[in-house]
């Protein structure tokens, strides 16, 4: 764990809250899923930064923080651009196939996840690790429909 106490001490503690499904947090412990595609990107802090999982309660999730993950990098994908190339070639550019491959996604999922949204923000994730945490750990009372910053004072976990 000592990437994750790394990782909180560059950001001064500052760190991201973020909210997933169980189906895609299960994938990214198994090492299969290596990024996670979001709309937005953090801009206030930086890499390596420690991503906190919220595990939904939806289709049997845990209602809880099950999981913790260090993102060294994020990847953008200019939907705008991409997208409509795809749908005409009938075949995946590099960087939307990058994308479909590297999050578990298909290109439909992609499609209709970042069909409005301009660009997409590919969250590679690393070192996942399991942990056991309640949001009241960070002082939060509800999970984030997304994803937000949390600051973690102490990080006990070793």
């Amino acid at each position: 764990m000592n990437t994750i106490q790394h990782a909180l001490e560059i950001n001064n503690g500052k760190a991201i809250l973020l909210s997933i499904k169980k189906e895609w947090l299960d994938k990214i412990m198994a090492g299969g899923k290596v990024m996670e595609v979001r709309k937005t990107m953090p801009w206030e802090i930086g890499h390596p930064f420690v991503v906190f999982c919220y595990e939904t309660k939806a289709n049997g999730g845990a209602g809880r923080i099950t999981a913790a993950f260090i993102c060294n990098d994020i990847e953008k994908l200019d939907c705008l651009r991409e997208f409509p190339d795809c749908i005409a070639s009938s075949k995946l550019l590099a960087m939307t196939a990058q994308f479909v491959e590297k999050s578990c996604l298909t290109f439909e999922q992609l499609l209709n996840y970042g069909n409005n949204v301009g660009t997409l923000y590919g969250w590679k994730v690393t070192e996942p690790y399991a942990i056991n945490m309640q949001l009241s750990d960070f002082g939060v009372k509800r999970a984030p429909q997304s994803w937000q910053y949390v600051t973690v004072s102490t990080w006990p976990q070793k």
